[in-house]
Formats: structure tokens, sequence, C-alpha cells
């Protein structure tokens, strides 16, 4: 039996551009090491214990958050020699390269990257981007590298292939949190479409229903539906005819489920990633939170009514297959490092 330590960080601070999404990432890949014992070490700026308890998840140390790179590492090896852990798998935006090199120095280390970059000093690089090709490779550090979107980390929900009756006409998520109050902007836009439009918005873990929400909510009981949760996106997901999120894990769901979506970048970073799915011609890129964001989603909603949404898709693998691939590599990688190990001992 291995013994696994997950770091990871995420939570409601707008101006950190954290979000949850590397949370339900690591969750996700976690769930994938059934017989293994894990533990977790995570920063929580916000909502992240909820998360992680609504999730069943144990063994889980808190960090403070904004803990320094030096405290960081200590923290981190003291619990790597009191647990006897085997290995160590860090998905956190931000992490320093000489955490992660020192991390190498003394354990088999794996690192989920974000973006275009995958060169980090590790044992293994995890980066699942759109952008990237689909691929294995060595970087300058000889660091075993599963890139492209094959690898994207997800529910293992996804890797079954379901049919559902399309019940809504659009599904709005904007991930764990939102952190720019793009539900606020819905609000501008909503009352006109409700009457021949059915919305469905799930709010996120950590999300509170904006007030001119509820009051909409009150007036098109018929059309409109909102959730704080899903336990199943998945299925969400596939009774909907198009998707509305933000620019980060739930674009790689919505398509892994083939249904097409439009992006509102929360954060810089995601401006890539939406200019990245726009190019490959899975999703809309409606920008970021501006004065002009209501007219652009209130041209987004005319299409759908005008039945003017259709997107020429590229052919890209994503299969939902991801996270149980990485963790097969994982383990592949770990037994070869392990061998060569006790051959130099």
């Amino acid at each position: 039996m291995l013994r696994i330590l997950f770091r990871t960080s995420g939570g409601s601070v707008p101006n950190k551009e954290l979000g949850t999404g590397h949370i339900f990432r690591t969750i996700n890949l976690s769930r994938q090491f059934k017989g293994q014992q894990k533990f977790f070490l995570v920063e929580d700026y916000g909502g992240v214990k909820k998360i992680l308890k609504e999730n069943k998840i144990s063994n889980i140390k808190f960090l403070n958050p904004n803990i320094s790179v030096k405290d960081d590492y200590e923290t981190t090896m003291k619990i790597i020699n009191e647990k006897k852990i085997d290995l160590v798998i860090v998905d956190k935006i931000y992490t320093s390269k000489n955490y992660l090199q020192k991390l190498k120095n003394k354990i088999f280390t794996i690192y989920v990257a974000d973006q275009f970059e995958y060169e980090y000093p590790v044992n293994m690089v995890v980066n699942g981007f759109i952008g990237l090709k689909n691929s294995i490779k060595k970087n300058r550090y000889n660091s075993k590298c599963l890139i492209g979107p094959s690898f994207q980390i997800l529910s293992s929900k996804y890797e079954k292939k379901m049919k559902k009756k399309k019940n809504n006409d659009l599904l709005v998520t904007f991930g764990g949190y939102d952190a720019k109050n793009l539900l606020g902007k819905l609000c501008d836009v909503l009352p006109y479409f409700l009457e021949d439009l059915k919305i469905k918005i799930i709010l996120g873990p950590i999300t509170k229903k904006p007030q001119c929400l509820s009051e909409i909510e009150n007036l098109y009981k018929e059309k409109l539906k909102i959730i704080n949760f899903s336990n199943d996106l998945r299925k969400e997901i596939l009774e909907s005819k198009i998707g509305l999120c933000s620019g980060g894990i739930t674009t790689y769901e919505f398509a892994s489920s083939k249904v097409p979506f439009a992006i509102i970048s929360q954060y810089k970073h995601q401006k890539i990633t939406a200019s990245e799915w726009k190019k490959h011609g899975f999703g809309i890129d409606l920008g970021q939170n501006d004065k002009e964001l209501p007219t652009r989603i209130k041209k987004f909603l005319e299409d759908i009514l005008d039945e003017k949404i259709n997107l020429k898709r590229n052919k890209i693998s994503i299969d939902g297959h991801g996270a149980k691939k990485v963790k097969n590599e994982i383990l592949k990688t770990f037994k070869e490092y392990s061998k060569k190990k006790i051959v130099k001992l």
C-alpha cells in the first residue's frame, strides 16, 4: 500500500486567482488511488474545509494561507517523515520551483500544472491544458511530462458514455466560487429571455445567491431553476443544450460531454484558456467582466433562441479518462523509480 500526500490550495479570494479548481482536481485524482493511503496538506482561503467534508476527504492538515516557501517545505517534509509518505502530488497555483526541486531531492514528486508550462524540476509533470498537443515527453529537467487535454483530470463520472434528455436550454455554472459576481451581471439580462428559455443555474458550494437572482427566480419559477451544488455535474451538463461557464476545469467537463459552451473569464489566465477553446471550435469567448458584458451575454442568449450556436469543433481527445491515465502513469513511473533506487543502494 502506497502512502500518498496531496498538497493543494484554493478558496474564495478573488485577487488570488484561486477558486476551487485545484481542490476538485485533487479530490478527483485522489479517488483514483483506491486501496492506497492518502493524506492532504491544504491552504484554505475560504470554503475549502466545507468542500472536503462534503466529499468525505479525511487525513487533512490545514496550512495558514500565504505560508512562506521555507515554512511550506519544512511542514511538508515533517508530514512526509511522520506519515512515511512514498510520493507527493502537488496541485496549486504559483508553486515555487525551488520548493519542488527540494522536494524532488527527497521524495518522488509530481506537479500538476496549467496553461502552457511544463518545465518543472520534479519526477513527473501533468498538464492537461487544451492548448497543448497530447503527448508524453521529457522536459529540460528530464521530468516525465503527461501533456494535453487527454490527461486532464476530471471526475470518474466522465469516463462513462451516457445520454440524457435535454431538459434545459442553458446550464450556467461558474465553478465552485463566483469570484467576480458574474451572477449579478446575469440579473440584468435574464428577465428578457425567461419567457422563451429554460435555464438552470448552479451557484457553487461557496457562492451566495445574489438578491436580484432570488427575485427573478420568484417571478419565473417554471423557467428558472437555481441550486447550490450538484453531486453529479455530468448529469446536469448532459441534460443541457449549451453551457455558460468560466474558464476553468468546467470547460473540459462540457467538452468531454460534447456540450458546447460560452466562457466568461473570471481571471486573467482564463483569457488564454478561452482563446484556445475558441480556436479549437469548442467554446464561445464572451470576454471578461466589464461594462459591456451584459450586452455580450444578451447577444449569446439571442443566438441560442435563434438556434445560431453551431460550433465546428476540431477533433480533440477529451474522453474523460484523464484521471485514470494519470494514475496509471504515476504508478508505473514510481515503480520504475523505486527499482532504480534499490539498484543504487
